[in-house]
This record gives structure tokens, sequence and C-alpha cells, in this order.
């Protein structure tokens, strides 16, 4: 395949090599005849090898935004799984927390902690935080302190150096790094596949 590409005048007579002719001891090029001059003016081309050519694309219709429909009903913020909560150091929540999202604990919790059906999410309870009861999540991880069930079924729970952890660890994996560990520990066994 070859592509034709533009070259201007000036480059075009570079490119042809100077003609030179010999008068006494000096050389000088020749001066081009007028039909030279006129076919130096017009736009020259050089077609060059440009490699393979690209396969014929695939006729494909040209995707096209749709209005919205009213009816369907719009989701909550809320409901979203990704939805992110924190509780500050300094603050104090008595009471049960359904988790629909990332859970942080810097601050102090009497209560539960539970992810929501169908959704797994990670709770984090910081240096500063302290959970006086169970937390069923899918990851745990421990830098503060708990008492109560710490529940991650197959998932994973990690108990930091300044974690102090009472009560009882349920893990699939488990990862501690000298914690203050008095709690009971219980290993949940992988679901086996039928065959």
């Amino acid at each position: 395949m070859k592509a034709r590409r533009y070259i201007p005048p000036e480059r075009h007579l570079e490119q042809q090599g100077p003609q030179t002719m010999m008068n006494d001891q000096n050389s000088f090029p020749a001066m081009p005849s007028p039909e030279q001059q006129a076919a130096s003016d017009m736009p020259q081309a050089l077609e060059v090898d440009v490699g393979r050519a690209m396969p014929p694309a695939m006729a494909e219709p040209i995707p096209m935004l749709q209005a919205q429909d009213s009816t369907v009903p719009v989701i909550d913020a809320t409901e979203v799984a990704t939805a992110r909560s924190m509780l500050a150091d300094g603050m104090h929540f008595v009471g049960n927390a359904l988790l629909k999202g990332p859970f942080s604990v810097a601050g102090q919790i009497d209560g539960n902690l539970t992810q929501a059906e169908g959704i797994q999410v990670s709770v984090v309870v910081t240096e500063t935080g302290r959970v006086k009861g169970d937390i069923t999540a899918h990851k745990i991880s421990v830098m503060g302190h708990t008492d109560g069930v710490l529940d991650s079924g197959q998932g994973e729970v990690s108990l930091h150096d300044s974690a102090s952890v009472h009560g009882l660890v349920r893990y699939g994996r488990i990862q501690v790094n000298g914690a203050d560990l008095n709690a009971t520990l219980e290993r949940v066994a992988p679901a086996r596949k039928v065959t």
C-alpha cells in the first residue's frame, strides 16, 4: 500500500540534488528551465510505503443516549453498597447498626454492628475506637478495644499490636500482630463444593 505525502517545492529541489555546471574553476548549481520552474511551483507528491492496511471495520450502530424513563424508581444513596460511614473520636453511639458499606469506628459503640444481607463490608476499629457488642462483617480490622463476638464468617480478621480483644473471634483467615488477645478463636471452614 502506498500513501501520498506532500513535499513543499523547496524540499523537492533539495531532494533532487544539485545539478552543477563547470565554469572555469567555480562550480555552481544550474538554473532551472522555465518548464522546471513552473513544475516546481506546483505541489509535489511522493509515494511512500506505509505498511499493512488496517482490517475493514465492522459496521456497528453508533450508541445513542436514551432519555430516562421517569417511572423507574430512584435509588436512595443510603441503599448503595459503597455507602461509607464513620463514628468520629469523641462520639458515643448506643444501639445496633445495619451496615451497607465500609464502617470506621473512632468513637465508642455500645451495640451490634451487622453487615446487610448480600453485601460484604469491612469494619475498622481505630486506636481510639471502642466497641462493646458484636461485629459481623466480611473483613474486620481492630486497632482499638472490642468486647464481644467478632464474626467474619469465611472472611478475614486482622488484630494489630494496639488492639485489645475480649470475647469470641470467628474467622476464615486471621492475622495477629501482637494484640492483647483474651478471646476464643473459632475457624470457619470454607464451604465445600458439591460435584
